[in-house]
């Protein structure tokens, strides 16, 4: 019965995870859309941040596909973390570049990228030269250490997305509402950091469903101000 019932948690675990991918691609849609409108450097920025995000979710469905085999988990768990924590600063970079000279795309993306990986890989030197000294930790072990990453990010990007809305002398009422997606996302972040901790079970359901209103959230924003432009 206890096998049964774990099969059947991480068949709807893994079924969750590909769903968050098909709906932050949706998303990825949107934003390319918004871009073509607009022409704003941070509407490039975020398509590409949100891909990153859809990878690490359909990363994490094959990781935990092949979790009991042993095969590629450990590779696949890398992949998550790693692209997930990728795409969370350069949506912060995104937000944080957007409020300087508007620049050639090239040279936006260009400057988001290096700042990602150069924070990136200073989260894994860090973990490399903590002990045991010049050896990868497990996955499993550190992913707390991307998750406050994470939290950073995101943090900040509220912040933006807050101070960007405040400063905007004409907002749709629908964009109002990405502060609270953001914040929603950084709950669910939040959450899988207190289960990661503590083992809370609660927490663990809220993250995958903080996630899941958020991105909902996301595409409501995205696709009612779009539609909004085509009709202005």
């Amino acid at each position: 019965m206890w096998r049964r019932e774990n099969f059947i948690i991480t068949q709807v675990l893994i079924a969750s995870e590909f769903f968050s991918a098909v709906l932050a691609l949706i998303l990825v849609y949107f934003f390319v859309r918004a871009y073509r409108l607009l022409r704003s450097s941070y509407l490039l920025g975020l398509p590409v941040g949100f891909s990153f995000l859809a990878a690490s979710y359909v990363f994490l469905g094959f990781f935990l596909t092949f979790e009991e085999s042993g095969a590629w988990a450990d590779f696949f768990l890398w992949l998550r973390l790693l692209t997930q924590t990728f795409g969370f600063a350069f949506i912060a970079f995104s937000y944080y570049f957007s409020s300087k000279a508007e620049r050639p795309i090239k040279y936006f993306l260009a400057v988001i990228s290096l700042a990602s990986v150069v924070l990136v890989f200073f989260v894994l030197g860090a973990l490399v030269l903590s002990p045991p000294f010049f050896r990868l930790p497990d996955a499993n072990i550190i992913d707390e250490f991307f998750r406050v990453a994470n939290l950073v990010f995101l943090g900040y990007t509220v912040y933006r997305v807050v101070k960007q809305v405040a400063l905007s002398s004409k907002v749709m009422p629908s964009l109002l509402w990405a502060p609270v997606a953001f914040s929603t996302y950084w709950v669910g972040q939040y959450s899988l950091l207190i289960w990661g901790v503590d083992g809370s079970q609660t927490a663990f359901v809220c993250a995958h469903i903080a996630r899941i209103v958020a991105l909902v959230m996301f595409i409501y924003v995205f696709y009612s101000s779009g539609r909004g432009l085509f009709e202005s």
